[in-house]
């Protein structure tokens, strides 16, 4: 449940902006027929285009100001491509002859920077491998021109001043186009309808790639990655490509601004250990409570001496385990990591004697919960709690936690107050011997 929220439900409305994206590419001339009027159809086709380049800048502005390498060289990446894509696909519309090996290059080498900042994600921008990434980014933007589009404006002019300067270099630059052109557009045993054999095995490779960094990091954003090179391999194997290019880059960069915001949402809200909304997420929470609520404190037992003896890395794995009962109790808790080995749950219209049962449900479902530690989890030199000594292979611990609670009555229903007087119970409940439950009225 816990993996569920952190990885798979952020990526609802992502995945919903590219299906919508497929709808709207499969019924575009029928949505133009239905529009009508010329004027409106023409000035709609004019406006169109232009909507990937604002969200692509929001997408690079994103990612200077939260300063997300990753986001940032990603929507720097589809802003180059998307010219060069838009501009055969608008080209080819009219009948006009361009050269269409810079859509053909742009679908090769596209995915493949996509897969290398979907782990860029973490990085700074201004750090040695951010600066190398986009410079590396303009070469290749500075090579497609210059061997996928010879007869451009600007291709042309530095072909004349190689050529002035350089002749050889200039006439191998010519035959080389050719050759480039050539390679890119290969499409023995072909794949995909309207794609070349590079094209495919890149976004494959990509794919591939980033679904599983995906599934080892459970990162929101290299999630977004995966779905934006999936909307883009839809624009690319679309048999219209002057609606398709725009709508599927414009899908891709609002699936990445999306995941961006709610990576940032998560590293906000939510705690990274257990997948808990944190501390912040719980005060707003109490600010946004009613007259009718009870709060619970949930403290693991004999923590730090857990840790001594069997490390924190198992000492995280408890938190974690304890964390999964919590995502489970009843009575429609609102569960929360405190700190530490701390825990809150708050019981919205409930009062401290209804929510007694469900806390105890909680307190017996973990004691219940055998624990097992490996052996070679343990500290070198420690013996285990059963007195086996360190020769078992694995062991099977207790883990235990006490509980306070408290409720507000009369006009005593500050949740701060509410909150401190149930630490006060646990303290009790932990004075009373521990693994028990006390609680106050107010």
């Amino acid at each position: 449940m816990i993996m569920r929220k952190r990885t798979i439900y952020p990526l609802i409305l992502p995945s919903v902006i590219i299906i919508l994206s497929a709808v709207l590419v499969w019924r575009w001339h029928e949505l133009l027929v239905l529009v009508g009027d010329g004027n409106k159809v023409h000035a709609l086709l004019i406006v169109f285009p232009i909507f990937p380049y604002i969200i692509l800048f929001v997408g690079i502005f994103m990612g200077w100001r939260y300063n997300n390498a990753g986001l940032m060289l990603a929507s720097l990446a589809l802003v180059l491509s998307y010219t060069g894509v838009s501009m055969n696909a608008n080209n080819n519309s009219t009948g006009e002859d361009i050269n269409y090996s810079v859509s053909l290059a742009v679908a090769f080498l596209l995915p493949l920077n996509l897969a290398s900042f979907a782990m860029m994600t973490k990085r700074r921008i201004f750090t040695t491998v951010g600066i190398i990434s986009l410079v590396l980014v303009l070469v290749q933007c500075f090579t497609v021109l210059l061997f996928c589009y010879p007869q451009g404006e600007m291709s042309a002019q530095l072909i004349a001043k190689i050529n002035y300067y350089l002749p050889w270099l200039a006439n191998n630059i010519s035959d080389s186009s050719l050759w480039v052109s050539s390679i890119l557009s290969y499409n023995y045993f072909i794949i995909i309808e309207n794609m070349a054999v590079p094209s495919i095995i890149a976004f494959s490779l990509a794919l591939v790639f980033v679904l599983a960094y995906f599934i080892h990091t459970r990162d929101i954003m290299v999630g977004g990655f995966f779905l934006a090179l999936v909307a883009l391999l839809l624009g690319f194997a679309a048999n219209d490509l002057d609606p398709a290019v725009t709508f599927y880059f414009m899908a891709a960069g609002l699936v990445l601004i999306v995941t961006a915001v709610e990576a940032s949402f998560s590293m906000a809200y939510i705690d990274e250990l257990t997948g808990l909304p944190g501390r912040r997420s719980l005060n707003d929470t109490l600010f946004n409570l009613g007259k009718k609520y009870a709060i619970a404190m949930i403290d693991v037992d004999h923590f730090k001496k857990f840790n001594d003896t069997y490390g924190h890395e198992t000492g995280d794995e408890v938190l974690k385990m304890i964390a999964g009962k919590l995502e489970r109790i009843s009575g429609g808790a609102k569960t929360f990591r405190y700190g530490g080995e701390e825990f809150t749950a708050i019981f919205p219209g409930k009062d401290a004697e209804a929510s007694i049962t469900y806390a105890e449900e909680l307190r017996r479902a973990i004691e219940s919960t055998p624990f097992v530690i490996r052996g070679n989890d343990r500290r070198r030199g420690e013996e285990d709690r059963t007195g086996k000594g360190k020769s078992s292979d694995q062991i099977e611990v207790t883990v235990t936690v006490s509980i306070g609670i408290a409720s507000p009555e009369l006009d005593l229903t500050d949740p701060e107050t509410v909150l401190q007087a149930a630490d006060k119970s646990l303290y009790k409940a932990k004075r009373g011997g521990r693994n028990r439950i006390a609680y106050e009225l107010f």
